[in-house]
């Protein structure tokens, strides 16, 4: 494996080779430092760094903070700041460029390791998480349902092309963080209306709100849509209350009658047949063998499987996957992920490799987990 390589902007030389040694030291590669942002900006081009290390107070006209702002908006990669004293305007600054960490002048050898450690870390999580919500973002939009996820005051964190569509041509970006009331309204058969708080409050207390023969009122132009309507709970792992993941089916385009409201499992369109199970991917059953899975995993009020070569969606609940999956080969190891055991490359006392992806093992699962492994 490579060594992780490190550039030093730091315009005080014997601070500068300071910083060098300890980092070579620690077992890093720094094959090159820099006083200026000029200089920076070359060295970021020449060495292609991993991490950099950037004096907050650099002298010229370009300081640390104009530095990682120009990091930030082309790289992707993390930045620790040196400070010794600085004004609130350049903290306040700083801030905003998003650092991975700070080292304050002056420091040891034991700050600095730990530092960078952090900064390595945290940075390889944002990265993963990033990478887990552009996949998941990608196959949400390609849903044939209007989907809509807020955060706990019911404003918009999500929306794919399908609900943008249906209010009327919205731009992604101009729906983030508005009230969805403000979008549309939502009427039960009878046309009684559902409003903010009864959608809310009966979600948080039943984790799911399902209608059949609803109504989604347009408030753009007053339209309504006739659909089946489902809002269910987003929460975390500690089960507190993060907002809400709503799913609108359009019932004018559906042939199936408006009385009908799918359960999970029929949604999810699963059935394992010997080696391999089929999924519903837009109006197609694929079939995935489960050879080919690497692992499963909750998102919200999804399940996500992810194969050799491709990634299925599907509105459902691990529970539902976990029992139509054959044991002997899936194994759930933690609340949001089920893996096939063979697919296991690396494992530690928290967490188990699959391929470049890593699994933390849930507490609770983790005595059965271990008595499904092999050890000499």
């Amino acid at each position: 494996m490579s060594k992780t390589r490190i550039l030093v902007v730091e315009d005080e030389s014997i601070v500068a080779k300071d910083i060098q040694r300890t980092l070579e030291k620690l077992g890093y590669e720094v094959p090159a430092t820099a006083s200026s942002a000029a200089s920076a900006f070359e060295k970021l081009e020449e060495i292609e760094p991993d991490l950099v290390f950037l004096d907050v107070k650099l002298k010229g006209d370009q300081d640390g903070v104009h530095i990682a702002e120009h990091i930030k908006d082309r790289y992707d990669i993390p930045v620790i700041f040196l400070t010794s004293f600085i004004d609130q305007d350049t903290i306040d600054r700083a801030k905003v460029t998003e650092p991975y960490g700070y080292l304050v002048k002056p420091f040891n050898e034991g700050d600095l390791k730990t530092t960078v450690e952090m900064a390595l870390f945290k940075f390889s999580k944002d990265r993963e998480l990033r990478l887990s919500e552009q996949r998941l973002s990608n196959a949400l939009g390609k849903i044939e349902n209007a989907v809509f996820v807020t955060d706990q005051d019911l404003r918009l964190n999500y929306i794919n092309e399908k609900a943008l569509s249906i209010c009327g041509g919205l731009s992604g970006m101009d729906s983030i963080g508005l009230d969805i009331y403000s979008l549309i309204g939502i009427e039960k058969e009878g046309g009684v209306s559902i409003t903010k708080d009864d959608l809310k409050s009966t979600v948080i207390r039943d984790n799911v709100f399902s209608l059949s023969n609803a109504y989604v009122i347009i408030k753009k132009d007053n339209s309504n849509i006739p659909c089946n309507f489902t809002a269910s709970a987003v929460r975390d792992e500690k089960d507190n209350f993060l907002g809400v993941a709503i799913v609108v089916t359009d019932a004018s385009e559906s042939t199936a009658p408006a009385t009908t409201q799918a359960s999970p499992s029929t949604v999810m369109d699963n059935q394992v047949v010997q080696n391999s199970f089929f999924v519903k991917k837009g109006s197609m059953l694929v079939k995935v063998y489960l050879d080919n899975v690497q692992w499963i995993q909750a998102m919200d009020n999804y399940v996500i499987i992810q194969t050799n070569t491709d990634q299925f969606i599907i509105h459902s609940t691990m529970k539902d996957v976990e029992m139509k999956l054959p044991s002997s080969k899936f194994l759930r190891v933690h609340r949001s992920y089920i893996i096939p055991l063979e697919k296991i490359t690396v494992l530690d006392e928290n967490s188990v490799l699959i391929g470049e992806k890593t699994i933390p093992i849930g507490k609770s699962y983790k005595e059965v987990f271990m008595s499904r492994l092999n050890f000499l």
